[in-house]
Formats: structure tokens, sequence, C-alpha cells
């Protein structure tokens, strides 16, 4: 029954996506998706509370679930690239959703479900406090920034590795002289 459930989840996320790639998010309607993944619109309800949350759910099974999965195994540099590989392995379903802006915007969602990830992992070495959020949002949002660059301004030739590297060096790297 819980494969059912989520094999149905997944379809009404696949034709999500779909519509996506072909419409803006405004116009997309929940009879829409339903249509397009030959359920009824009640369905669609039984899964998910509204299109911002089909979203969020996408992203965290897509790639947020993956990362933390490295993380909680000690997998760090596994954990970066399950991060970018997510993104550029859907890259263009991605660029879609960066469009989707306001309250519960998708880059709104992305920082919050990153911040969570760096959360975890600066805890993970280091004691809670004042400055573990403040860190996970540094890093939230340094990092966001380089999948935007991958998503829309690199170059055609750029993979997903050079990005990588570009990532780990940046973090690696202060902006002041040793």
């Amino acid at each position: 029954m819980e494969q059912l459930k989520e094999l149905t989840k997944r379809l009404i996320a696949n034709s999500f996506k779909d519509m996506l790639l072909q419409y803006s998010f405004e116009k997309i309607t929940i009879k829409m998706i339903t249509d397009h993944a030959n359920v009824i619109r009640p369905t669609f309800y039984n899964h998910f509370h509204d299109k911002y949350e089909l979203m969020e759910w996408l992203l965290t099974v897509e790639v947020l679930q993956k990362a933390k999965e490295c993380i909680d195994n000690n997998l760090d540099d596994e954990a970066v690239k399950c991060i970018f590989e997510g993104f550029y392995q859907d890259r263009e379903y991605y660029r879609k959703a960066f469009e989707v802006t306001g309250q519960n915007g998708f880059e709104e969602t992305l920082f919050k479900g990153l911040s969570d990830f760096f959360a975890v992992w600066y805890m993970r070495t280091h004691e809670s406090g004042d400055k573990a959020k403040l860190i996970s949002d540094y890093y939230a949002a340094g990092i966001i920034i380089v999948i935007k660059y991958m998503l829309f301004d690199a170059s055609e030739g750029t993979s997903v590795e050079d990005v990588i590297s570009f990532y780990q060096n940046l973090v690696a790297h202060n902006i002041y002289k040793d």
C-alpha cells in the first residue's frame, strides 16, 4: 500500500514537472496536473496541500534527502555532489522552478531546506549556539548562488564536476589573504 502511495505521488509530481516546463507556475491548475497524470482531483489532495507543497516535496526527495543521507554517513564531498547533480540532472525543471517567487517561492523553500541541511552538517562537528544558524544560512545562500550560476550563467560546456570543483575551492578559501 505504501509503495502504491509513493508511486501515485511520483506520478503527480512528474505531471507537475511536465506542466511547469510548458506553462508558468501561476497558470498551472490542480486540474491540469491531475488530468495530465490521469488521476482524479481528490487524489492530488490526498498527497499534497497545494502546488507549493508539491514543489517542496520534489526538492526534498530529488535533492535534499540524498544529500542529508550522505551527511548522516560522513560523506561530506558526496553530499555536495548530490546537491549539484540533483539540480544539473533536471536543470530545465529547476530553471523554471526558480521563476516561482514570492511567499513560498522556490528560492525561499530551497534556502530553508539548505539551511537545515547545513545546520545538520555543522552540528555534527560543532556545538550548537548563536552562530550555528548564521553559519548554516551563510552556506545555504552561498551554494544557492553557485547553483543559479550553474543553471543560468555557466557556459554550455561547463560540467557538473567543474561546478563542484569551483564550489569546493570557493568554500575552502577565504577572501582574506593568509
